[in-house]
Order: structure tokens, then sequence, then C-alpha cells
């Protein structure tokens, strides 16, 4: 053992773990914490190029690590000192010398269902019946009087909010990522002034030269409306059709992307479409993916098109890209297809009529 001095570097790891041990039970948990945090962070976002991996890594942990903080501080705040007059101990009257802050109490139900209404958890029915029945829980035992499940209950709480947060957070930061990855290197354009005529349910528009027959229950969504997530592809956004008034992505879905200058034919567009494919599949957004042969359409759209495993909106689908020739307008236009996958038929009836009533103005 009088030997182990000598080891080079024993002194300097004997004074770390002293430093470690002085350290605080709150400081320890957030040193283990902070370990397992950044393993999962940099685990998560390994399919990214090595700086926006770093980059959103430290994202989620500042987030993380805030709330943690802020969870301590609110915590410690839950429970109050109460200084008894001193008669009290003379005539041998016992009374709590502790009580809980209801102002702290009242900020950690709020904070969790502000968390829960921003990050989407109360879309879901299940959501909204799994938090009432816990805060049921938790209430019931604020009134019985027991502190210490109390206490626990508001913690679990708490914990559940600041982990949706910080989900959200680094979420949206992979979202503006992505949109980054693939946004136009050429000017944009205005493409929002598209024209909608009720009774024959055509759109136009007369920046593009463009018109579409909407089907029946299907719903245009204009470029201005959209967030980052649904602008990113091949080239500008130019707008999306969908099954929804208010779901752009609800399936059978077709973006449309325009590209300022032609393209002789349609293999630098699917490569970066390959591209958009390996990203989603890496942030397992899909899985089991599997490309088709190359499909032409109408002698007019020409692209390929892949078979997977919708984990978002659990189901087998088929996506792919169409690349609009055949037209003498100085621009390509490329259209992006989600559809539910149909034995019998290469896409949905309504994807195709959609297709078949593309018309470019010469």
């Amino acid at each position: 053992m009088n030997s182990l001095p000598r080891i080079p570097g024993w002194e300097k790891r004997t004074a770390l773990s002293r430093k470690l041990q002085e350290l605080s039970l709150t400081k320890k948990l957030f040193l283990i914490y902070s370990v397992f945090a950044l393993y999962f962070l940099f685990y998560h976002e390994a399919h990214l190029p090595l700086l926006w991996m770093i980059g959103l890594a430290l994202i989620g942990y500042l987030v993380s690590g805030i709330l943690f903080w802020a969870i301590v501080f609110a915590f410690r705040k839950l429970e109050t000192k109460i200084v008894l007059p001193a008669i009290f101990a003379e005539v041998g009257i016992e009374r709590p010398t502790i009580k809980l802050v209801p102002w702290a109490e009242a900020s950690f139900f709020a904070f969790s269902i502000l968390a829960c209404l921003l990050t989407g958890f109360f879309e879901n029915r299940s959501g909204i019946l799994f938090f009432l029945v816990y805060a049921v829980g938790v209430l019931s035992t604020r009134f019985i009087e027991n502190k210490t499940y109390y206490k626990i209950g508001l913690l679990g709480m708490v914990v559940l909010a600041a982990g949706l947060v910080s989900f959200k957070s680094l979420q949206k930061a992979e979202i503006f990522v992505a949109y980054s990855m693939f946004k136009p290197d050429f000017e944009q354009k205005d493409l929002s002034r598209w024209n909608y005529n009720e009774e024959n349910r055509t759109l136009h528009n007369e920046d593009l030269k463009l018109s579409i027959l909407l089907p029946d229950e299907f719903y245009f969504h204009n470029p201005q409306n959209l967030n980052l997530e649904d602008k990113t592809g091949i080239g500008q956004i130019a707008g999306i059709i969908s099954s929804s008034d208010s779901d752009p992505n609800r399936y059978p879905v077709i973006r449309i992307f325009f590209i300022p200058f032609r393209f002789d034919d349609e293999s630098e567009l699917l490569s970066q479409f390959k591209k958009f494919l390996d990203l989603q599949l890496q942030r397992g957004d899909i899985q089991e993916l599997n490309e088709l042969e190359r499909e032409i359409f109408e002698d007019r759209f020409f692209g390929t098109f892949w078979t997977f495993y919708d984990v978002l909106r659990p189901r087998y689908a088929k996506t792919g890209m169409f690349f609009l020739a055949k037209h003498k307008q100085p621009y390509s236009l490329v259209f992006i297809i989600d559809e539910s996958l149909i034995k019998g038929r290469r896409h949905e009836e309504s994807v195709e009529k959609i297709l078949t009533s593309v018309k470019i103005e010469e």
C-alpha cells in the first residue's frame, strides 16, 4: 500500500476523490445525472455531423440542467419553519414546526400543467386522464396530511414535466438542424399567392403558372402557414395537399417543392431525397426502409419510391418523390408523396387524381 502514492497521478486522483466525497447529495445526484444525460444525448444525436451532434447534445443538457436546479430550488422552498411561542414548550404543547408553502405548491402544479400543454402531452386523451388521476392521488396525500408521500408525488409530477420540456426543446433543435441541412441555397421567392376556386375545387398559382384539382375531402396548406419541419425537403416548399384541414401530415399527403432552374433528369434530386430519408431513418422516425423500382407516371412524372414502417403514425406506408418533366417553364417541381401502403395498387386513387390534374401553362 505504501507504494501506491508513487503511481503517476495517484495523488491527483485521491484529491479528486476527496472533493467528490465532500459534495452535497444534490450535487452528487446532478453529477450522476450529467454522466447519463450526456451519454444518452450524444448517442441520440450520433446520426448527425460531429458539430451538429455536439451542439444539440449541449442544448439538451443545458435545458435539462437548468430545469434540474430549478426543481431543486423550488423543492427547497416547498416548506418553511414556524417559530412557536416559548410558552408552548413550557406547558408541553407540541405543534408542527414546519409547514408547506401554498405558493410553492401551486407553482409545482402550474408548471406541470403548463409544460404538458406546451409540449402536446394533453393532445392525447390518455395523457389528460393519466395526469388527472396522478394529480388526484397527489392531492389525496395532501388532504390526509401524509407529507412524505405528498412531496414524493409532487416531485414525480414536476420531473415528468421537466422531461417533457427537455425533450421538446431537443426536438425543436433537431427540426431546425434538419431544415438548415436541407435549406435551399438559392434565393427564395414568395410562393404563397394561391387562389382557390371553391366551385370547381381548383388551386391556381399565377407565379408558377400551376393549377391543381383537389378531390373531395382534401385540403391545401399554404407555405406561409407551415412550420420548419413541414418546409424541410428538396428545394423551397410551395404548399402541401393533405386529407386534413388541420394536419398537413395526415395520409395521403403531397408536398410540392419548387426549384428555380431546370434539371435534365431526376438523379441529383433523388440523391438529395435519399439523404432526407436516411436522416429520418437514423432519427428513428421510420423503420424497415425498402427501395422500389424507378417509376414513371403518365409519361411526365419520374421518380422512385420506398416502403417503410411509420413509427410516428404506426402503419406500413409508402413514400417517394416524383419529378415533373416535359414542361416549358424555367423551373422544376418535385412532388414528395406519403401514403398508406395498399396491396394491388401503386398509389392511392386520390393521389393519382391529384397528379393527373396537375397542369402548367406554357
